[in-house]
């Protein structure tokens, strides 16, 4: 990768997005180029060739983030996914003196929210930040012993406050999965995914089966679904894939194929590495509560089961 490739992301410098640039392969230098909005990078890359993205699809608490994929799916013509990864942060207290004399935390609001635990057995008051970077930074400028930052270690340490507590996360950790994006479509590993957008051609009972068994057909295992209602027609829905392979596998090829010959329209939105780390998961280790097993079916009836 050349020295002068540009990666933009969501800044300030030292944000999570800006940390997830380390774990993509092959990067080596780079200018970082922080942006102010997800609309921003995703335009940035659509329309300057060897200008690469890293934007946020997932995380551990809020699931897909459909915001931004529909910014890839809608808002973009030149996109491609060329690189996953998952950013797996756990969120620490840092400050200036002992913790008894905190009273007010500051952090990104989304933090807050997954320390209302820790915030709430305290007592503390809380203020916002624009990110981790910049509650360190306050608590750094401001000189109050009575102020705490909610943040990674990442950012804490390299900002030189004192750790206080690594347990104030209502959950064992924050994982976030993020791409990155650029016009190429990145080489076959042997181990890959693919992205794609169907629309089917019509409305009616059966369309998403018709759209699936393309998939089936050519022996394509198919990872996720997800599903965006359209504007245009009522009812009309766009199928957000991921599947296993890689677009130049015949069997791919042949699934595509498949679904413009039965009228759908396709969009390829990328093929790339699988990531081998830690997947993001929801932070539950249950099965949902209410859940009915096969072994209740030897009890009651679907009918009673249901409660119809």
């Amino acid at each position: 990768m050349r020295e002068d490739t540009l990666i933009c992301f969501l800044g300030p410098l030292g944000t999570s997005d800006h940390r997830a640039i380390e774990l993509f392969s092959g990067i080596g230098d780079y200018v970082p180029l922080p942006m102010t909005s997800i609309s921003e990078i995703v335009q940035t890359v659509n329309n300057t060739p060897g200008c690469l993205g890293v934007v946020p699809l997932e995380n551990s608490t809020d699931g897909e983030l459909t915001t931004i994929s529909d910014k890839l799916i809608f808002d973009a013509t030149d996109i491609r996914i060329q690189q996953e990864c998952v950013l797996a942060e756990v969120i620490s207290a840092y400050g200036l003196s002992d913790i008894s004399v905190a009273t007010t935390v500051v952090s990104h609001p989304q933090i807050l929210e997954l320390c209302s635990r820790f915030i709430r057995e305290r007592g503390l008051n809380t203020r916002h930040a624009t990110s981790t970077s910049e509650a360190c930074r306050i608590v750094g400028r401001e000189r109050d012993v009575t102020l705490i930052a909610l943040a990674p270690p990442a950012v804490g340490g390299r900002l030189g406050l004192a750790a206080y507590d690594d347990t104030v996360l209502d959950v064992p950790e924050i994982r976030t999965r993020y791409v990155l994006i650029g016009q190429t479509i990145a080489a076959a590993s042997g181990f890959d995914k693919s992205v794609f957008v169907v629309t089917p051609a019509f409305d009616a009972v059966g369309a998403l089966s018709g759209v699936l068994s393309s998939f089936t057909k050519h022996s394509v295992n198919m990872l996720s679904i997800l599903s965006r209602p359209l504007q245009t027609k009522i009812g009309l829905h766009s199928f957000y894939i991921t599947c296993e392979g890689h677009i130049r596998d015949r069997a791919l090829r042949d699934t595509v194929e498949s679904l413009l010959e039965a009228g759908h329209s396709v969009k390829h939105l990328g093929s790339f590495p699988r990531w081998k780390g830690a997947e993001v998961t929801t932070p539950f280790a249950t099965l949902p509560l209410g859940s009915i097993e096969p072994d209740d079916l030897k009890k009651k009836t679907v009918a009673d089961l249901l409660g119809v």
